[in-house]
C-alpha cells in the first residue's frame, strides 16, 4: 500500500513538472495573445463544451449502476465527478477513493461493487478512445500515411481487444478456476449485468466517444482562437492523439502527458510548438479554474442529508 501511495504521489510530481517543463522550454510567445484572442465567448463555448462532455460521460457511471440495481441521479453524478476531479487536483492520492465514497453514500452500493465496476469502465473508456482514434489515422492516412497506418493499426488493435473483453470477459471469468474466481465475483457479475442489459454496451461506448469528441471541440476553439485553422480530419487526429495521454494513466488526470500530447498530434500536422504549447497549457489552466470554481457548490449539494442504507 506504501509504495503504491509513493507512486501515484510520485506520477503527479511527474506531471506538474512536466507542465513546468513545457512552459519553460517553449516560453509560448503565443499564450498571451491566444489568451486575450479567445475573449469572454470564447470562454464561455469552452466551458458549454466541457459541461456537455461531462454530463455525457457521467451516463457512463449512472447506468451501469442502474444495471446493478442502484439508482444515481445525474446531478449527483454531475457533481460527485468535480469534486473528484478537484481532489486529483491537490491530493491525488485520494481521488478515486472519494469518489468511491460519494457514490456508496449516495446509491447504498458494496464496497465490492463499487470496486469491480471501475474495470468495465476503464476498458469501455479505452475502447471509445481507440475507437476514435482508428476513424481519426483512417481519415487522414492519405496526407500522413506512414505515420497514421502505425498509429491506425494499434488504435484498431486496442479496439478490438477492450471492446470484445468487456463484452464477453464475464465467459472468460466464469471459466476461472474456482479459487480464482470467487476474488472476481463482484467483477464478473458486474460485466454479466451490463452484458444483459439490452444496448448498455453500445450506449455506453457512444457516450464515451462523445465526451471525447467535445474535449476535441474545445481544443480546436483554442486552435481557432490562435489563429490555427484545423478541418474535421485534422481535428480528429489531434484530439486523438491527446486522448491517448488517457489510456497511458501515468499521471492523475494525465497531468502533463495530455500537453504532451497535443504537442504530438499538432506535430504531426507541422503546427508551430509554441502554439500547440499556448493552446495545451490554456486548456489545463482553464480545466483547473472550472474546477476550482465548482468544487465549493458541489460539496455543499452533495453534502445534503442521505436516508440510503448502507450495506
Amino acid at each position: 500500500m506504501l509504495r503504491k501511495t509513493l507512486v501515484t504521489f510520485g506520477s503527479w510530481i511527474v506531471g506538474v513538472l512536466g507542465v513546468i517543463a513545457i512552459f519553460w522550454y517553449y516560453q509560448p510567445r503565443e499564450f498571451s495573445s491566444t489568451l486575450r484572442a479567445i475573449g469572454a465567448g470564447g470562454l464561455a463555448g469552452w466551458f458549454v463544451l466541457t459541461l456537455l462532455a461531462r454530463i455525457s460521460a457521467n451516463e457512463a457511471t449512472v447506468r451501469p449502476l442502474a444495471a446493478l440495481g442502484f439508482h444515481l441521479t445525474r446531478p449527483d453524478a454531475f457533481w460527485i465527478s468535480w469534486v473528484r476531479t478537484f481532489v486529483n487536483q491537490i491530493t491525488p492520492l485520494i481521488g478515486v477513493a472519494a469518489y468511491a465514497h460519494m457514490i456508496r453514500r449516495h446509491t447504498g452500493i458494496p464496497w465490492s461493487q463499487v470496486a469491480a465496476l471501475g474495470q468495465p469502465q476503464i476498458l469501455l473508456a479505452a475502447g471509445a478512445i481507440s475507437s476514435v482514434g482508428a476513424v481519426a489515422m483512417l481519415t487522414n492516412y492519405s496526407d500522413f500515411p506512414t505515420t497514421t497506418l502505425g498509429l491506425g493499426t494499434l488504435y484498431l488493435a486496442i479496439a478490438v481487444v477492450t471492446i470484445g473483453f468487456a463484452t464477453g470477459a464475464h465467459w472468460l471469468l466464469d471459466a476461472l478456476p474456482a479459487a480464482v474466481a470467487r476474488r472476481v465475483t463482484d467483477t464478473a457479475e458486474a460485466l454479466r449485468c451490463m452484458a444483459r442489459t439490452r444496448g448498455l454496451i453500445l450506449c455506453l461506448l457512444l457516450f464515451h466517444a462523445l465526451a471525447v469528441l467535445l474535449r476535441g471541440a474545445r481544443v480546436w476553439f483554442l486552435f481557432a482562437a490562435a489563429g490555427i485553422s484545423l478541418d474535421a480530419a485534422e481535428l480528429l487526429l489531434v484530439l486523438a492523439v491527446a486522448e491517448s495521454s488517457l489510456l497511458l494513466n501515468l499521471t492523475p488526470g494525465a497531468l502533463g502527458v495530455r500537453e504532451g500530447a497535443i504537442l504530438a498530434g499538432a506535430g504531426i500536422l507541422s503546427i508551430p510548438a509554441e502554439i500547440a504549447a499556448s493552446v495545451a497549457l490554456i486548456d489545463r489552466l482553464f480545466m483547473i479554474a472550472i474546477t476550482t470554481l465548482l468544487a465549493a457548490p458541489a460539496v455543499t449539494i452533495l453534502r445534503r442529508p442521505r436516508h440510503t442504507d448502507i450495506r
